[in-house]
């Protein structure tokens, strides 16, 4: 005998911002911060994202400014499938943590990178949900 599962509405709701953060956070930042970078590192192009993570006072700016570029494309990719949910919204999370600050601290309006941290901390929180790729099915007997 099979059992239906019925997904609650919690599970919908994680879903939908999981997808949600991925549209906005990639289409918006990701895939072109993620573009400036491969040409950074493969074609040696000047990226000034550097300049911008090295006054925030991070050692190996280069480094630091990939790894922003990775967590904007790459760890939100995770997120919206639901594979490591919760490590990938920490990365995610520490990432934005560091825009709110330059934006709050420059005086710059931070309301999207607030918005897009708060996601992000509660992903951490509450995991991907049902629908995710990464889920451990339960073992019935």
């Amino acid at each position: 005998m099979s059992v239906m599962t019925r997904f609650s509405e919690m599970d919908w709701g994680l879903l939908l911002l999981r997808l949600g953060l991925a549209a906005l956070l990639i289409g918006l930042h990701g895939w072109t911060r993620l573009i400036r970078a491969f040409d950074f590192v493969v074609h040696g192009q000047a990226w000034t994202f550097v300049g911008v993570v090295q006054r925030l006072g991070f050692p190996f700016p280069s480094v630091f400014a990939v790894l922003s570029a990775l967590s904007e494309s790459v760890a939100v990719a995770f997120i919206a499938l639901g594979l490591f949910t919760r490590p990938a919204a920490a990365i995610v999370a520490f990432n934005l943590a560091v825009a709110f600050y330059n934006e709050a601290s420059k005086g710059d309006p931070f309301e999207l990178p607030a918005l897009y941290l708060l996601i992000a901390a509660t992903l951490v929180v509450t995991g991907p949900g049902a629908f995710a790729v990464g889920r451990r099915k339960a073992v019935r007997k």
